[in-house]
């Protein structure tokens, strides 16, 4: 059975069922909107956008607590063979981390605004006697954590140039997770609609009328990404 949902403010609802259409399985997607709705009084703005989407097996959605890997958000390091630890055959001894700096010449700097794109400070890591590990920890973000992604570009003189959100924000980051599409256990079709919504108190003073475009990207629970669309070039006054 084909399921058509929608997901509005991260939430999914099924507004229709016909028969089953042939999609890939890797997601597709196609741009509808974006809508700017100015709050006022010092809350936070949103910042929301529209797409459709098909995909043949409905492998879509991630729940709320689904932390752990491969949904974990941070990806650390082994000091002994540079791959991806692995909790279970090594030790919190084994964790890639700033004192490595002095041998590993290809690790990032500790400095700038950039410390905490790559570098813990304050790990969620705990040795077995429950105390949590004191030391800075080198690690990336996993791409799977999150499945909708926005890249922010903006025109500030002749082209657009991209904006690093997480870089120019402390690390803040807009992308984030809709919820599980397919609730029926089982492969099936769907097709509906996202509208991701994106809450900041920033948005006018960082662009105010600069021309400004988004583009969107999902990935699946296998990790296929979408496509990528974009928005048209817009000024936040022109899309309220």
């Amino acid at each position: 059975m084909f399921k058509k949902l929608s997901v509005l403010f991260l939430t999914a609802h099924i507004v229709g069922c016909n028969e089953a259409p042939e999609f890939p399985n890797t997601p597709k997607i196609e741009f509808n909107s974006v809508i700017f709705r100015d709050v006022g009084n010092g809350d936070a703005d949103s910042l929301i956008v529209n797409i459709s989407f098909e995909d043949g097996d409905g492998n879509l959605g991630l729940g709320s607590q689904e932390s752990a890997a491969p949904y974990n958000q941070k990806n650390y390091f082994s000091n002994k063979s540079g791959g991806p630890f692995s909790f279970g055959t090594e030790t919190i001894d084994d964790l890639l981390t700033f004192s490595d700096i002095n041998s590993i010449d290809t690790l990032p700097p500790y400095s700038g605004d950039a410390i905490c794109l790559n570098w813990d400070t304050n790990p969620d890591l705990f040795f077995e006697d429950g105390t949590q590990l004191e030391d800075t920890v080198y690690f990336q973000f996993n791409q799977s954590h999150y499945n909708i992604f926005i890249d922010f570009f903006v025109n500030r003189g002749s082209d657009f140039e991209f904006y690093d959100w997480r870089l120019e924000n402390s690390c803040s980051t807009l992308d984030g997770r809709f919820p599980l599409l397919n609730l029926e256990d089982g492969e099936r079709a769907l097709e509906g609609t996202i509208r991701y919504s994106m809450p900041s108190v920033g948005f006018r003073s960082i662009f105010g009328e600069d021309q400004m475009k988004l583009a969107i990207t999902i990935i699946d629970r296998d990790g296929n990404f979408s496509n990528t669309v974009e928005t048209p070039p817009f000024r936040l006054s022109e899309i309220d």
